[in-house]
């Protein structure tokens, strides 16, 4: 689809040692293609770092929209998909402040319609599905931007449904209160059509006779359930206590050095780390060359967990500020002073 759409040739591919690069399916397919392989080292993410980067840039500002409007992680999908919605069309400086949708398209991408992830939202219904006293919208949760089609995607608790709209009334200033209530599983689906609206109408209205307003108010526990797979059918959702009481939720991984030092363990990962580099002769020192551009290093702190989620170490990488190469000159170049 990128050849096709942007007109040029995949010439070199590169990725991790994940299993879905290197089965023999896949490297016959680039091999057909003439397509050059370049792999990362085992457990050495640095020498893929501006993936690495990237991953790291989506899954933090997702989890910042989670939680900006105290919505459920079973959304975590919708959440994603937004965030690289916007990324695509926010300005970068690898690309000298255009925005990636218009480096690849040739025409700046509209913003008009960019809405607050997790808002609070109103879905017209069509007066052909409505008798003339029923309400002429339903309430839903803005969770992000219809992939094929020109509209909204509006997830409704009440009824573990997902709405495809283009018909759409915001209030940003409103969150749902997702911890009012809570159920025991969570199925979702596609609407597109009108007829399923009205579906979501009668069960909006069988909801409000029954519980009065607080069944509009209706929530999903945000810890109920976590998405074993997800795509553009109905899925089912797995428990998440089952894994949430295995997992240690207390942890807290360093940012800097500063905050590393203060921890005896911290400071045995690093020590680690470097008699590691020691060991395997990873660089020599030289004296700076004046006409080239001396790239930093910093230090990447993880805690690694057992199954059962009890921590089995701390680990301590020292890795290149890869972000500072500059394309044309030595942006390709990979760099790897760790092991």
């Amino acid at each position: 689809m990128v050849e096709l759409q942007s007109g040029f040739k995949i010439k070199c591919l590169r990725s991790d040692r994940g299993g879905e690069f290197t089965s023999c399916e896949f490297n016959k397919l680039c091999e057909d293609a003439g397509i050059q392989r370049q792999l990362s080292m085992a457990d050495t993410p640095q020498q893929n770092g501006v993936v690495e980067r990237k991953n790291r840039t989506v899954v933090e500002m997702a989890k910042a929209m989670l939680h900006d409007k105290s919505m459920p992680y079973f959304l975590w999908a919708e959440a994603v998909h937004t965030t690289v919605y916007i990324l695509n069309r926010s300005p970068t400086k690898a690309l000298s402040n255009l925005t990636p949708f218009e480096a690849y398209s040739g025409r700046k991408p509209g913003v008009g319609h960019l809405k607050v992830f997790g808002s609070v939202c109103y879905v017209h219904i069509p007066s052909e599905i409505r008798q003339k006293l029923d309400a002429k919208s339903v309430k839903g949760v803005f969770v992000g931007y219809a992939t094929c089609e020109k509209g909204y995607r509006v997830f409704y608790p009440c009824t573990k449904k997902l709405i495809l709209s283009r018909d759409v009334v915001f209030d940003e200033t409103i969150t749902w209160n997702w911890k009012k209530h809570s159920e025991n599983s969570v199925a979702v689906t596609h609407i597109q059509n009108s007829h399923e609206l009205g579906e979501i109408q009668d069960s909006a209205s069988n909801s409000y006779t029954s519980s009065h307003t607080e069944e509009q108010e209706s929530s999903i526990q945000e810890s109920v359930e976590i998405p074993q797979s997800y795509d553009h059918t109905p899925v089912k959702w797995r428990n998440i206590n089952d894994i949430m009481a295995q997992c240690n939720l207390c942890i807290v991984e360093p940012e800097k050095f500063e905050e590393a030092a203060q921890d005896q363990a911290w400071i045995k990962a690093m020590e680690e780390e470097l008699q590691m580099i020691k060991k395997n002769g990873t660089w020599e020192l030289v004296d700076r060359p004046s006409d080239k551009q001396v790239i930093g290093v910093k230090w990447v702190f993880k805690t690694k967990l057992n199954l059962d989620g009890s921590v089995q170490k701390n680990k301590a990488r020292l890795v290149a500020k890869g972000y500072v190469q500059k394309p044309g000159i030595d942006y390709n170049e990979t760099f790897a002073p760790g092991s």
